[in-house]
């Protein structure tokens, strides 16, 4: 389908830009109709095992990625092709292409970021949201959390002394990256019972140097190459330097020690190989998202994991108040990580009952309904995590558009 460019686009642009959407069952006008939002930002939902028999499950390629990537290089790269309100346009191009009189939108990570969006300047149009993984605001409490830290740091000091000892010894090598064990502790924070893995993962490998340092190559984060389908390192780049914070001098995803004591990485090596190399240098001044500057009235569910090192789970708690002023439930899962519900939705390594049950407690959430307490006792029983929730009554707001 085609969409708007975007009035802020410069002439030579094309007044039109591809959008690519599709469903994976044949669309069904008598069922509601759900558009999914992926993360990233810069990922796609291609390879998706998410699926929702009880809706029209939409999903579609945001804007430079994949198969929505605009027709030319000029466009491509040209940072105000790309804004979280322009993927609120796009999704309410969707929409309308669909023919459907409203829809609930489930975004997760970054994806809550034009979700919300979508219900502050569409409201008429949403039947509810569901924002999974949730970002509040960008800068320094979601590139560098201090819980995070706190979390990283705790752990390091539980382990074994020896184990302790054989860490920082390997901090100190030079073929591995100072920042090795928190950037490979970030990604385990991802995970649900994350701190439960990472033990495991560094008692397999830190012990064996085969191992341990092609291991924490891989994790490094090095200079992106751009391809053609998959994930996009420029849409990732173009949305989160602008709007996110990954630009900001001295701020950093990650930390290293001094002595024995975890400190915040002062290179900003994201900022170097993904915001300067498209123009974004230090004195670059960000627009940073703050949610509560568009505030929405449409029934919202969050889903959010206390333990999530990608977006804090005390973020999601202030968008629940601040953010949000129509009725909202907000579900924390004890113990769990950045996409409890969704992960196991989207990955298909799991099937059978906690499969069935989170399908349930999204449908619930996206018709806008109160999700039962038995259901949340149920996933709680089944997936070893605590399900907890807390329901709000709508209060009066306003919305607008863009």
């Amino acid at each position: 389908m085609k969409v708007p460019v975007s009035s802020a686009v410069p002439p030579f642009s094309p007044e039109t830009t591809d959008l690519y959407i599709w469903t994976k069952r044949p669309f069904d006008p008598a069922k509601k109709t759900v558009l999914f939002v992926d993360g990233g930002p810069g990922a796609t939902s291609h390879k998706s095992s998410l699926d929702l028999p009880d809706w029209n499950l939409v999903f579609f390629d945001q804007r430079g990625n994949s198969c929505s990537r605009p027709p030319t290089k000029t466009l491509f790269l040209d940072p105000r092709f790309y804004s979280s309100e322009n993927t609120v346009r796009d999704m309410e191009e969707i929409r309308k292409f669909l023919g459907v009189e409203k829809i609930s939108v489930y975004g997760v990570s970054y994806g809550t970021v034009p979700a919300h969006l979508y219900g502050h300047f569409f409201p008429e149009r949403v039947q509810a949201v569901v924002l999974e993984g949730v970002i509040f605001r960008g800068g320094e409490p979601l590139i560098a959390p201090p819980r995070r830290l706190k979390t990283l740091q705790k752990f390091f000091d539980q382990l074994p002394d020896k184990m302790q000892a054989r860490i920082l010894q390997l901090s100190q090598r030079s073929d591995m990256a100072p920042n090795w064990f928190s950037n490979i502790g970030m990604m385990m924070l991802y995970l649900d019972d994350p701190l439960a893995a990472y033990r495991r993962f560094l008692e397999a490998s830190v012990w064996t140097e085969s191992l341990i340092v092609p291991l924490a190559k891989s994790f490094e984060v090095t200079d992106p190459e751009e391809t053609e389908f998959g994930f996009s390192h420029v849409q990732a780049a173009m949305l989160s330097c602008q709007e996110l914070g990954l630009s900001l001098p001295g701020m950093s995803f990650y930390a290293v020690f001094a002595g024995r004591k975890l400190v915040p990485e002062k290179i900003n090596l994201s900022q170097k190989y993904y915001c300067e190399s498209l123009g974004f240098h230090e004195n670059f001044i960000p627009a940073l998202y703050q949610a509560a500057e568009r505030p929405s009235v449409v029934p919202t569910t969050y889903i959010q994991g206390t333990m999530d090192g990608a977006t804090a789970a005390s973020e999601a708690v202030l968008h629940f108040h601040k953010a949000t002023t129509g009725f909202a439930q907000l579900i924390l899962v004890a113990r769990g990580g950045h996409a409890p519900a969704h992960g196991p939705l989207a990955s298909g390594y799991e099937t059978g009952l906690p499969i069935q049950q989170r399908q349930a407690l999204i449908s619930a959430a996206l018709a806008g309904e109160v999700v039962p307490e038995a259901l949340l006792r149920d996933l709680t029983a089944s997936t070893k995590l605590r399900w907890l929730r807390r329901v709000r009554a709508a209060r009066a707001a306003s919305g607008g558009r863009p």
